[in-house]
């Protein structure tokens, strides 16, 4: 078995689907680096086998392992995190592998691979087991944290660990009682001659246990705010003793291999990572990336459910033929398949447009500014999405998978009420659907008052092919165009919204109380049933299987627009009402 060369949907993105001389010369410098690829045939070539050493792995010794992982959970002996055996197996494969760190530079001991090639390897592991795949992504992840913004010094004494897998790291921004609300982190960092103290605690923290904790905490006193937030680099021992205190590891129903954890700051010694007051911002490259992540992990877990319910559907009969042949279930396997290659289709676009954008940005100041603001845009504008569907959407077919197996999907020997319980978790971590909803909602209508013409006429702009399977990917575009319409005209004043325009504010176009606040889950759906419409007809454009596929979805999810403009469109106000605690 293969994860990479089994996956046909897969296959198709990697050789024809991805536009690979937009963005890997960009990262390779022109073929010119001395141990790197000296052709786009070469560093096609590497990818490919590195992806299929990968995706056997995947197959062969992470997939088997799963369920004992789920089964032993994390344990606490002795104020220590422990690990499932079979997670470490895992994790020491990998590193056999010298796969760690795919996106690290090759100065840091990484392969210096695209962010597509890093996003299909997060993708097969989360296929074999989300656990897997969530404590391997927390060596790359803090890895590239602390190439972006440490010292050289930082860099050469914590990036090649991580990077190796020598040691793991963490991210902590979560605090008991504040959750998203990031502006309110009480957790603070007090100066120590030429050093930091960390007081505080962080709360949800995946491999919280790991070497080097990356703590967001507020580094100038007075008022809340975003301002004097500051990223701190806070190792786990120091001077052989214990420089922070996991306090306790979450028993949870999901993930259950995964050490989401509890941390205690109690004068912890730590070192300022980045500019001084700059500690949200530079923690914005992390967010955006690991709700990429969070995409490829439902991802992962879709293909597993799909070929779960495939080859139960296959195998199971039913009235004398196989129960994959039954009407009804036939239908419901056709949804999983389009499903699932839709956010395939979105998220590996999404990442191909920020395999370039991060490209240009280190070629320099040569790069035309113009492309740089639209690349940004257009990843802005996705990353929620793919968050958003990733969750949704993967819960969905994790559900489906379960009732294909009839009473066999809930009996843990078939996997499949795993991946169902373990896609629970999607929705909630690196920012809730309704959070992805809100970023998506103010982003939007941001724009759209940035030119206030557009409140009164318009559509979302679409690459679409001038055909039927086009016509459908635009009528997507027009319905979610006129319900953000409806929903501004109806939250605010022409007076504010140009007021908003003029102060460059997203929050002020959009206000706490509006309409617009209360459909932002059905405007974030219709988005992005129409960015993966979009992406799937335009991967599917010279193979006739994939443009049936895609007619599929793309018109089954205009039904499903089309019903979501009139639940806002039908809005009788009452939940504002009780909200407004009228």
């Amino acid at each position: 078995m293969n994860f990479y060369s089994d996956n046909p949907d897969l296959l198709h993105h990697f050789e024809r689907g991805l536009d690979w001389g937009r963005f890997a010369p960009l990262w390779e410098r022109g073929f010119t680096l001395p141990d790197g690829p000296r052709s786009l045939a070469e560093a096609r070539e590497l990818y490919t086998e590195s992806l299929a050493a990968v995706g056997e792995f995947a197959a062969e010794e992470v997939a088997p392992r799963a369920q004992a992982i789920d089964a032993e959970g994390v344990r606490f002996e002795q104020g220590r995190v422990v690990h499932p055996a079979a997670l470490l197996e895992s994790i020491a494969g990998l590193r056999r592998l010298g796969a760690m760190a795919p996106s690290l530079g090759r100065e840091h001991g990484g392969l210096n691979f695209p962010f597509c090639v890093s996003s299909a390897v997060l993708e097969m592991l989360a296929r074999g087991c989300a656990n897997t795949m969530i404590l391997y992504a927390f060596h790359q992840a803090p890895a590239l944290m602390v190439r972006r913004f440490g010292t050289a010094e930082q860099v050469a004494r914590w990036v090649p660990p991580l990077g190796a897998g020598e040691i793991s790291g963490s991210i902590a921004i979560t605090e008991p009682e504040v959750g998203s609300d990031i502006p309110a982190l009480a957790t603070r960092g007090e100066r120590d001659g030429s050093g930091w103290r960390i007081h505080g605690r962080k709360q949800f923290i995946t491999n919280g246990c790991g070497e080097l904790c990356l703590v967001l905490a507020r580094s100038a006193p007075g008022p809340t705010g975003l301002a004097g937030l500051s990223l701190f680099a806070v190792p786990r021992d120091l001077d052989g003793r214990e420089n922070y205190r996991v306090a306790r590891p979450e028993k949870k129903s999901v993930i259950r291999g995964s050490a989401t954890c509890e941390l205690q700051f109690d004068g912890s010694r730590a070192e300022l990572l980045g500019v001084e007051g700059r500690g949200f911002r530079h923690m914005l490259t992390f967010m955006n990336e690991a709700r990429v992540a969070v995409g490829m992990q439902g991802l992962g877990l879709m293909q597993a459910a799909l070929a779960a319910a495939e080859r139960y559907a296959a195998e199971r009969v039913q009235g004398g033929r196989p129960i994959a042949r039954h009407p009804m279930i036939a239908d419901l396997l056709l949804d999983l398949r389009a499903e699932t290659a839709a956010l395939r289709a979105l998220i590996y676009r999404t990442v191909a447009l920020q395999d370039r954008l991060a490209g240009l940005e280190a070629a320099g100041p040569t790069v035309p500014a113009r492309e740089l603001v639209a690349l940004q845009r257009a990843v802005r504008e996705r990353t929620p999405l793919v968050k958003w569907m990733g969750s949704e959407r993967a819960l969905w077919a994790a559900r489906a998978a379960v009732q294909v197996h009839g009473g066999y999907g809930v009996v843990q020997e078939y996997g499949v009420e795993r991946l169902h319980r373990d896609a629970l978790i999607l929705p909630i971590y690196e920012g809730t659907s309704q959070i992805q909803a809100l970023m998506s909602l103010r982003d939007q209508a941001g724009w759209t008052v940035s030119r206030p013409w557009r409140l009164l006429g318009g559509s979302l702009p679409v690459d679409a092919a001038a055909d039927p399977l086009g016509d459908a990917v635009r009528e997507l575009a027009d319905e979610y165009a006129r319900s953000l319409r409806r929903v501004l005209r109806r939250s605010t004043s022409l007076g504010d919204l140009l007021r908003s325009r003029r102060g460059g504010g997203r929050e002020r176009a959009v206000p706490g109380d509006s309409p617009a606040l209360l459909h932002a889950e059905r405007l974030v759906e219709m988005l992005s049933l129409t960015r993966a419409a979009e992406a799937l007809a335009a991967s599917a454009a010279e193979d006739a299987g994939r443009r049936r596929l895609a007619e599929r979805y793309a018109h089954r999810s205009l039904l499903r627009a089309r019903l979501l403009g009139e639940l806002i469109r039908s809005d009788d106000g009452w939940a504002l009402e009780v909200a407004g605690g009228a």
